[in-house]
């Protein structure tokens, strides 16, 4: 591999940090539109019920994950193409399930949980199946961000989980669609901390060690 020029190596640092802080800058708008969300549903009479805290931080990460993640990982020019399509899968499947899920949940109440189990399953089986095609080489070489990806499978599992529990306790053709805090839905607010209390963690060091791995490529 060539060595940068000057002016190159000016330049990437450059285009570097303003990815970096696009990243960031769009992770803190979706924070701040999900607290505005969440206050909405716990404040006015609107379809899907009150909201607890667990389940806002929840569905926050859940955003983030399969969505503002998997985007700029597709975008980034550091990874291998076979890598880039991974992410952009995994974006274009949720991008397609986002109006289709938010019709049915808002002008049909139609909505069912195993509709999403099945979508975040047959998800979970196209990423695995693209990264079982994946070189060794690229494999090695992509590490960081196929570790990332590996984290985006556990959290489809865990949504997975998630939305099985919440089904024995609630039906989204009564209109309620998010686990309220209260005694019903203690156990699903219960495995609802523990998950963001690990992924929110996890997803911030794996993204970190992505990001210095590929300064070194």
């Amino acid at each position: 591999m060539r060595s940068p020029s000057v002016s190159e190596a000016a330049a990437l640092p450059h285009v570097n940090l303003n990815h970096r802080w696009l990243l960031v800058s769009s992770i803190a708008v979706l924070s701040a539109a999900s607290a505005i969300f969440a206050w909405r549903q716990n404040h006015l009479a609107v379809v899907g019920g009150p909201i607890s805290v667990a389940k806002t931080l929840w569905l926050n990460y859940m955003l983030i994950a399969m969505y503002i993640v998997p985007f700029f990982l597709w975008r980034e020019k550091t990874l291998a193409p076979a890598t880039r399509n991974l992410f952009g899968w995994q974006f274009a499947s949720f991008a397609l399930r986002a109006p289709i899920e938010l019709w049915i949940i808002f002008f049909t109440r139609g909505w069912r949980c195993a509709y999403g189990i099945t979508h975040d399953l047959l998800t979970f089986g196209l990423l695995a199946f693209l990264r079982w095609r994946m070189s060794p080489e690229l494999a090695r070489r992509d590490v960081a961000a196929l570790r990332v990806l590996t984290l985006m499978q556990i959290t489809l599992f865990v949504e997975m989980f998630m939305a099985w529990e919440f089904s024995k306790l609630a039906s989204p053709a009564r209109g309620i669609y998010f686990a309220a805090d209260t005694p019903h839905f203690r156990f699903v607010n219960l495995a609802s901390w523990i998950a963001v209390a690990i992924g929110y963690p996890a997803l911030l060091y794996l993204l970190s060690r992505s990001r210095e791995e590929r300064v070194y490529v």
